[in-house]
């Protein structure tokens, strides 16, 4: 089965002082990472909505917003009908080996919602098998509120890695993405271990 991938790119990048996705790390840009990963999973097409321009020409680019709901909805609009997974752009760590492993869980499962569960805390990427409950979102909860609706319709899945919970929004989490261990203790510093879900 296709399955689309999202990647979003809205927000002012206010706390990493600079474009955040134009950063680079061992020479390669934080956005052409995230979509190189979300390609080398098997997603297809991939869409990238947000201001920069990704360097793959098989990533279609949509506008993005200055809200995160906004961005969503223009990525959903260049999408098929169908299957999708969706993640910020800033996190470069979701490897397409663990992608993967989440898409195969998600196909497998027959549910209508895959979200990746770390100590607790929901992460990324989610997988959706229709874009219609995102469409018709709040303004203010986001996707919080299509899992809190879907009930037995969605599958948590345990992941060992924090870095379905780790973006990159300070030019120290960018110097943190070397090590897991380092950065598990950004996330730790950064209370997301302790946030509600």
């Amino acid at each position: 089965m296709r399955v689309a991938g999202v990647l979003l790119g809205g927000g002012a990048s206010t706390r990493f002082r600079a474009p955040k996705l134009e950063a680079r790390w061992h020479g390669r840009r934080l956005l052409d990472i995230a979509c190189a990963n979300f390609l080398d999973a098997g997603l297809s097409p991939v869409v990238f909505a947000g201001a920069t321009r990704p360097d793959d020409l098989r990533v279609v680019r949509a506008e993005g917003g200055a809200r995160m709901i906004d961005t969503l909805r223009s990525a959903l609009a260049a999408v098929p009908d169908g299957p999708f997974a969706f993640a910020p752009a800033d996190m470069p760590m979701l490897h397409a080996a663990l992608v993967r492993e989440l898409l195969e869980a998600f196909l497998a499962s027959g549910k209508d919602f895959l979200v990746p569960v770390h100590a607790g805390r929901r992460g990324h990427p989610a997988f959706a098998r229709t874009k219609e409950p995102f469409l018709r979102l709040g303004e203010k909860e986001g996707a919080r509120e299509v899992w809190r609706e879907a009930g037995d319709a969605l599958l948590h899945y345990e992941v060992a890695t924090a870095d379905i919970l780790f973006d990159v929004d300070t030019p120290e989490d960018l110097l943190a993405m070397d090590d897991e261990a380092t950065r598990r203790h950004r996330l730790a510093v950064r209370g997301e271990f302790f946030r509600n879900s």
